[in-house]
């Protein structure tokens, strides 16, 4: 029952690749910064020890662009600092999509394909707060959405994700996330999400001091968080954001993750 429930309620300091199935216009940079700092009090079926606990410190910078119509890329590389480990690379990645339905041309709906391909260096798999699978990994992911607005600005908007994911070795995951934002004065949004994680390895023990990575763990994770963004007219949006962990299994669990996220929009031309 409790594995169900994550596929229906869908871990915020995971994976940070811009999601919705809404693009930047065409030939705009995005560049987004964020800081992240998480905690959580314990791990799930953790052992070796088996009390862990954590304070996690995560930046995290990203450049995307629509370069072709309905074609968009990201780059992205995060650095973080953990109980068990100094500053360094958390794992760097891209990510590839395209836009097949667009709800503010006329479609009913925004519809989009994307694949992700992410290197996480050897180290970072020593660390239960590292939650990646193996070395290289790659997913496939579909984003659907819809908008409600009201002269050529949105107002509302439900959007939906579900991403499937394999490793080097072990065995795959399922990430589904689910969001509704709201926009008021053109210059504030909200938007509450629930994001979860599902490993489907056989492993639901933890052994924290001899740890390498998620592969073969049975681990599962949903997430529940709140986002405030202050819109600026020219210089970009800035974000605030809370999500607390409402349920883990072998996995770290309690996570409380403050973000602060800056996206600067420019162009080169």
């Amino acid at each position: 029952m409790k594995w169900l429930l994550t596929l229906f309620f869908f871990p915020s300091l995971a994976f940070t690749f811009v999601l919705e199935p809404w693009y930047t216009t065409i030939g705009e940079f995005q560049f987004r910064s964020a800081y992240s700092y998480q905690y959580y009090p314990s791990v799930n079926q953790g052992k070796n020890p088996s009390s862990y606990h954590s304070h996690d410190h995560l930046i995290d910078l990203n450049l995307g662009i629509q370069f072709w119509p309905n074609w968009e890329f990201q780059v992205e590389s995060d650095f973080s600092n953990t109980r068990k480990l100094n500053w360094g690379t958390q794992r760097f990645g891209i990510q590839l999509r395209y836009l097949l339905l667009d709800d503010v041309a006329g479609d009913p709906v925004s519809l989009s394909l994307g694949l992700q391909s992410y290197y996480v260096p050897s180290r970072n798999l020593r660390d239960v707060s590292s939650p990646y699978h193996a070395q290289g990994n790659i997913e496939l992911g579909a984003a659907i959405g819809k908008e409600i607005d009201k002269t050529y600005n949105w107002l509302f908007r439900f959007w939906g994700f579900l991403g499937v994911g394999t490793a080097n070795r072990g065995l795959p995951w399922v990430r589904p996330l689910l969001a509704t934002e709201m926009k008021f004065q053109q210059q504030h949004k909200l938007k509450v999400f629930s994001e979860g994680y599902v490993g489907f390895g056989h492993l639901r023990r933890i052994n924290i001091n001899q740890f390498n990575g998620y592969a073969k763990i049975a681990h599962r994770s949903i997430d529940l968080g709140l986002n405030y963004s202050y819109l600026f007219k020219i210089w970009g949006t800035l974000g605030f954001q809370y999500a607390y962990r409402l349920y883990a299994h072998s996995f770290p669990e309690h996570a409380s993750t403050f973000k602060v996220e800056y996206r600067l929009p420019f162009s080169l031309f």
